[in-house]
């Protein structure tokens, strides 16, 4: 079988195989002549301090004839060396070539002549004519490879006074380098052992895009695109990842057709819910036209007295505002528009002290003389957008305690404040602020939060407020500070020569 033919499930595995053999020969052969030459080198450097430190020792004894202190000068080193130590012998030649002293006074006895030393300490003495302070040399003994170096010992003035000459043990040398060898290949053969498997098993992992590609084709139109897609693998910027990006746009493309067909459905659903509460206002509008028209007949026609009178001018305050609210869920409404006046307000605190009194709370009303004229706004959605803040400050509003620590009762507070051209309104109570995660929420609708008394609410509140006031095209803002939270509303006045933004309709009643 050719390479060519063999599946990638095989050729991966066996390629990294081999980058890896490769790879672990290489570094065991560096690794080998890099352990030899430090050997040697170690050999050199350790030959060339200790001749040097005896042909400095050595020089007083040479220039006295000291015999017995040279002797005790090679001796030293011979005693304090370690064990594996290759360093047999020393021999310490005069200026006549002759031995002055050895370490082997049996072996090499005094007086004898450099020709009668071995033959590698010969060549290595004979190589010294060159003029070289230290040498070191290998050479073929009678027992087997030598090894030696030689120094020269000089006086001060440079005067040659003789040479001085390292033993050492080949074979024990040699037995060090090996047991180095041994050691790198102990620690080259079990990271083998453990490389080539995992390369074995990588080289697979790699292949493995293949066969899971392979498959998830097989799925497609049979399985949901989503299902399919999971089992992709991960797409990179070589082929396999490329023709699996573009495996996973198409199934993207039939995901998002099915995601587009169930948009449909519930655009369909919400449709027909927004047409159900179109025709649920307007049937409420029906009965609230009756009922209006009652009031009015009964004021026009009948004789009611002062307190009756009162109580039908705020039931028809309240169904208008009932009737505004409900005219929120029609776009195209257009109901009467009344102005704003001092009786607005007055309905606005008649309405609210039940409620803060039922709850313990201070109502603090801020409504300024000066506003209880006629202002240029539609009175219903004024009343409805002042009602909703403080029904739901009643609701927020708990108890505080001031810097020193003394408890400040829970209390609710409009303050209105006209100026030509604006009228601004704020809504305060004490309490908890609004949480952070809260406020980019406030006015959407339907949006679930707490109340005081530990209820939930799903109201339409806060999102009713937040379309009066941008269908007068007017601001508000909350601010949450000091234990108070504030809702800040700012509303232009129109002109009184200018006509209303939402011109009201004939009153057919």
């Amino acid at each position: 079988m050719k390479l060519a033919d063999l599946s990638w499930r095989l050729r991966i595995p066996l390629a990294i195989t081999a980058v890896i053999l490769a790879t672990e020969f290489v570094v065991t052969a560096l690794l080998v002549t890099r352990a030899l030459r430090d050997a040697r080198l170690d050999l050199e450097v350790s030959a060339s301090n200790l001749s040097t430190v005896l042909a400095r020792s050595l020089r007083e004894p040479l220039l006295r004839d000291d015999l017995w202190q040279a002797f005790e000068t090679i001796r030293n080193p011979l005693e304090a060396r370690e064990a594996g130590n290759a360093l047999r012998g020393i021999v310490v030649l005069d200026a006549q070539q002759r031995v002055f002293v050895a370490s082997e006074p049996r072996r090499l006895p005094v007086g004898a002549a450099a020709a009668t030393l071995p033959p590698p300490l010969v060549a290595l003495v004979a190589a010294g004519d060159d003029g070289s302070a230290f040498r070191i040399g290998f050479g073929e003994g009678e027992g087997g490879p030598e090894l030696a170096a030689a120094r020269r010992i000089r006086a001060e003035d440079g005067t040659l006074l003789g040479t001085v000459v390292l033993e050492f043990d080949a074979a024990l040398h040699a037995q060090r380098v090996r047991a180095v060898l041994v050691e790198l290949a102990l620690l080259s053969l079990p990271g083998m052992l453990v490389l080539v498997p995992l390369g074995w098993y990588a080289g697979k992992r790699l292949a493995e895009p293949l066969a899971q590609l392979a498959q998830v084709l097989a799925k497609v139109g049979r399985e949901p695109p989503m299902a399919i897609a999971a089992a992709l693998p991960r797409a990179g910027n070589d082929e396999i990842g490329r023709l699996t990006a573009q495996v996973r746009s198409m199934l993207d493309g039939l995901a998002r057709k099915d995601a587009l067909e169930q948009e449909v459905l519930a655009s369909e659903r919400l449709a027909a819910v927004g047409r159900v509460s179109a025709a649920i206002a307007h049937e409420i509008n029906n009965p609230l036209g009756g009922m209006l028209n009652a009031i009015d007949t009964c004021t026009r026609h009948g004789r009611p007295d002062a307190f009756t009178a009162r109580t039908l001018a705020l039931l028809e305050r309240g169904l208008q505002q009932i009737r505004a609210t409900v005219s929120a869920l029609l776009v195209e409404a257009r109901l009467d528009s009344p102005r704003l006046t001092e009786l607005d307000w007055d309905d606005l605190r008649t309405l609210i002290e039940p409620q803060a009194a039922a709850r313990g709370l201070r109502l603090r009303w801020r409504v300024p003389a000066d506003t209880m004229g006629t202002i240029e706004l539609p009175a219903h959605e004024v009343r409805q957008l002042v009602l909703n803040l403080l029904l739901n400050a009643c609701k927020a509003a708990a108890p505080t305690r001031d810097d020193a620590g003394a408890s400040v009762p829970a209390a609710v507070e409009l303050t209105v404040t006209p100026t030509p051209g604006l009228l601004a309104l704020v809504v305060s109570n004490t309490g908890e602020p609004i949480a952070p995660q809260r406020l980019g929420h406030l006015f959407e609708p339907f949006v679930a939060g707490s109340e005081g008394d530990g209820t939930r609410s799903h109201g339409l509140g806060l999102w009713v407020c937040w379309q009066i006031v941008q269908r007068r095209r007017g601001n508000i803002d909350v601010q949450c500070e000091g234990g108070c939270t504030r809702f800040v509303v700012s509303l232009p006045i129109p002109r009184p020569s200018v006509a209303p933004a939402e011109p009201a309709l004939e009153d057919t009643r």
